[in-house]
């Protein structure tokens, strides 16, 4: 199960980092003599998404080799992120927040541009959130819904790994002469 969990985590971040490097935001600007067409993508539009995808790698290799409660408290740590990343993304989405995408207008229009796209007049500037958005967030969740889900595991592994008190300390007999040492002892003389 521990080997599924890992390899499902992988695969969710590898589309989420796919996903955000495609098309997300295509606007359309009138300057007056020409309309210009500006893409950006997911890492234009939010820059915690790299930061954030990169930590769950991270993470990803540090619970793949470790086990019990730093598995635990790491993988909890990459949910709450990933969870906040998806909570926030979404939020700047549905306020059309292009804040991110403002510098990449700016550089091929010379035109300034308002961070909300609502905000800005709709004769001049006009775009959409394209598919892959909607995408990543999606995979986001399903990702932060499998590292939540590995966590509730971990800890459950932690309990299970434990090692039993009879187990793990050497028993010494109460026998006269009766313990291994004892008797190698004997045999020596």
């Amino acid at each position: 199960m521990r080997g599924r969990l890992i390899t499902l985590w992988l695969a969710l971040n590898a589309l989420a980092l796919i996903f955000a490097g495609q098309t997300w935001w295509a606007l359309s600007i009138n300057t007056g003599d020409q309309t210009t067409e500006v893409v950006g993508t997911g890492f234009d539009a939010d820059k915690s998404i790299s930061a954030i995808l990169l930590f769950s790698l991270a993470a990803l290799l540090f619970v793949a080799f470790s086990r019990g409660w730093p598995a635990l408290v790491i993988s909890t740590t990459a949910a709450a992120a990933t969870t906040l990343l998806t909570v926030t993304t979404t939020v700047s989405f549905l306020n059309e927040n292009i804040g991110g995408i403002t510098e990449i207008v700016e550089k091929h229009t010379g035109f300034a541009v308002g961070s909300h796209l609502k905000l800005n007049e709709p004769a001049v500037v006009t775009g959409e959130l394209q598919l892959w958005a909607w995408l990543t967030i999606a995979t986001l969740i399903a990702l932060a819904i499998c590292q939540a889900y590995f966590a509730f595991s971990a800890l459950r592994w932690a309990r299970e790994s434990k090692p039993k008190s009879n187990r793990s300390k050497y028993q010494r007999s109460n026998d006269d002469g009766q313990d291994p040492i004892s008797l190698w002892d004997g045999q020596r003389t």
